[in-house]
């Protein structure tokens, strides 16, 4: 979370119960830019928010102290992190290079060279968001959609953390379905609008910020045939409940942002919501996963 500018943030983190969210969030708010906060009734939720002021740790401890008293729990510990302040754009734009991801050809917008025969195009720039394609998580998320894309059949399909919109894109290739970008960061849906412009894309897809699935547009768009999410693992298991009443009865979601060593942790959250995990696909240390809703 650094803008291009090299503007400097700090990212604040507590850990509370379910029922003492909103006292929490109200704390944060107060406090920072931008707040957000994941769970579920059965794991601890985190509540994160980020400021470009240096944040008085005194004051939100006395307010954490206060909340925590009115909702009957322990001071939860408060964790401060500064993000040191970096021009990230210049540094990933001159380090992404094209790159392919089965038939996907991903390239940034001053690629000058031939793109190769029998290949689908993007053209998308590392940036403020995420999914590029370099890292190993959006990459095998490809993979697995273009596996998917050989024997399932979708009519909706849900990407959630769209971040530069690649995997929204990719699908409304594979499928002739309505696909819905969304993504809790305002930053990743304005790039991945304009990346929809630059590639094409058209109607077929549509992209708004969500919180989760919160939006009234996934309300709209439910149940999905298929739901894409490239987030992280902590999330992927808040949101496993929400995941399971938007998937319909034999549809399939593809789980990613995890490392290797969180793969049973979240394959189980999701098995006892009704998923059978039917393939894994695995990357420097990073993996994806492909489950099936139980019919």
């Amino acid at each position: 979370m650094m803008g291009s500018d090299g503007i400097p943030l700090w990212r604040l983190e507590v850990t509370v119960p379910a029922h003492a969210v909103l006292a929490f969030e109200g704390i944060f708010e107060g406090i920072c830019g931008a707040v957000t906060a994941i769970g579920d009734d059965d794991v601890p939720w985190c509540i994160e928010g980020y400021t470009d002021a240096a944040p008085d740790t005194e004051a939100i401890d006395a307010g954490l102290a206060l909340a925590a008293q009115a909702c009957g729990i322990d001071t939860p510990a408060l964790t401060v992190e500064f993000l040191t302040p970096r021009d990230w754009l210049a540094e990933n734009q001159a380090g992404f290079e094209p790159l392919f991801a089965g038939r996907f050809f991903i390239h940034p917008s001053h690629f000058d060279g031939t793109v190769p025969a029998a290949t689908v195009p993007f053209c998308i720039d590392a940036g403020t968001a995420f999914g590029s394609g370099t890292h190993p998580t959006t990459a095998t998320c490809l993979l697995a959609l273009q596996a998917l894309a050989k024997f399932r059949k979708a009519e909706t399909i849900l990407d959630l953390g769209c971040g530069t919109g690649l995997l929204a894109f990719a699908a409304r290739h594979l499928w002739p379905a309505r696909v819905l970008a969304v993504d809790i960061d305002p930053e990743a849906v304005r790039v991945a609008k304009l990346n929809a412009q630059l590639n094409h894309i058209g109607p077929g897809v549509t992209i708004v910020r969500s919180v989760g699935y919160r939006d009234s547009a996934i309300k709209r768009f439910a149940p999905f045939d298929i739901i894409v999410a490239n987030v992280l693992a902590r999330p992927l298991i808040g949101m496993a409940g929400d995941t399971a009443r938007a998937i319909q009865l034999g549809g399939h979601i593809v789980l990613s942002g995890l490392m290797e060593r969180d793969v049973a942790w979240v394959a189980q959250h999701h098995r006892v919501r009704g998923f059978r995990l039917q393939r894994i696909w695995r990357q420097d240390g990073w993996a994806t996963l492909v489950l099936q809703k139980a019919g």
